[in-house]
Order: C-alpha cells, then structure tokens, then sequence
C-alpha cells in the first residue's frame, strides 16, 4: 500500500522531448481499458473506491497536488487523468506552459509509483500544440472532457489522439458532452462515459 508519509517528493527533472522541459510520459505506464469506477477527484465517491480518476473538476479541487502529488497515492488508485488545469484560449501562453508542466510532471510522478496514466486532451485549440508536448509517439491512453456544442474540439483532440497513437481508433474516453458527443464516440469506437451534470441539464 501507498503512503505518502513515506515517499519523498524529490525535486527533479525526468527526460524531456522539448525545449520547455516538460517531462515525458511513460509508454510502459499507459493505462489500457478503463477499470471501473471512474470517478471525479474527491467528487461523488468515496476517495479509497476509485479505481480510475479524473480531474474534470473545478481546478481548486485539486491545486494542492503540485505542492504535495504523493497525497493522491494514499487512495491507491490503478489509473488516472492527468490533472486538468483549465486552459483557454485567452489564457497567456507563459502562464499555460507552466500548467503543462505541472500537470505532466505531476502524472510522470504518479507513473513512476505505479499509477497508469492517460493523457489529458482537454486544452482550448490555442494549446494543442503545446499539450502534446512529453506524449510519446505511440501513445495511446487518452482522455477529455465533452461538452455539448463543442463537436468542433472533440474532432480536433480525437485528431491529435489518432496522430500520436498512430491508430484510427486510439484508445480516448470522452467524459460527458451529450448526444451529439455520444453519438460521434459511437461512429468512432470511442469510449463514451456518462457524466451527470450533462445529463441534469439535458432534462
């Protein structure tokens, strides 16, 4: 079992494929199908029964992980998202490389204790290129957000998913978005996941 009183947090810098220093992904520590239950970060259930996370939440739910990541490994889980720290498209570029960093540097420590990672797409088209960066080719464990009337993106991140996996169905959970969302996922064997905020406000 983990115990984040036990790990040290070393301050160091893993192998890099960019000029920016962000960390590179583990292709040995990808994640594969998605193990249930998929769970919000300390959102719905109990922290100790996700056995995947997610971190398509309000950013302040998660900020304290940069300070101390071991945190997270107390809830023993299999897999995870990669943090997701809201980038838009008028967010500075400075400030959004350093979330890219964080959030990469956060999941290669999570890989190197155990956790698989999938990869998160859900940037603003402004960071596509940038978000890529430390994602090996052949990857192939990724994950977004949906959201309705946003195809447009989903098409653009399920592009990228095929470009770096190197596969016409790469393995992408879609969380949430809708129909329209669902519907697309099915066209392209694409893992829809039901979420419940979009379901709440379909009705």
């Amino acid at each position: 079992m983990n115990d984040s009183k036990t790990i040290i947090v070393e301050d160091c810098l893993y192998p890099s494929d960019n000029l920016f220093d962000i960390p590179c992904l583990r292709q040995d520590m990808q994640a594969g199908y998605l193990i249930l239950p998929f769970s919000p970060y300390r959102i719905g259930r109990k922290k100790r029964e996700s056995a995947t996370v997610h971190f398509y939440v309000d950013d302040y739910r998660f900020s304290a992980l940069w300070k101390n990541p071991a945190k997270f490994l107390d809830t023993n889980p299999i897999a995870a998202v990669e943090p997701n720290y809201s980038l838009f498209d008028t967010t500075p570029i400075a400030f959004g490389l350093q979330l890219i960093y964080q959030k990469r540097w956060i999941a290669r420590f999570w890989q190197e204790h155990g956790v698989k990672i999938y990869a998160d797409l859900n940037v603003g088209s402004k960071f596509f290129n940038y978000n890529r960066m430390g994602i090996p080719d052949g990857y192939n464990a990724f994950a977004t957000r949906g959201a309705n009337g946003t195809i447009d993106l989903l098409i653009q991140r399920h592009m990228i998913a095929r470009e770096i996996s190197g596969l016409d169905s790469p393995n992408l959970i879609v969380y949430g978005g809708g129909m329209e969302v669902k519907e697309y996922c099915c066209k392209h064997t694409l893992l829809y996941v039901h979420d419940y905020m979009t379901a709440k406000h379909e009705r």
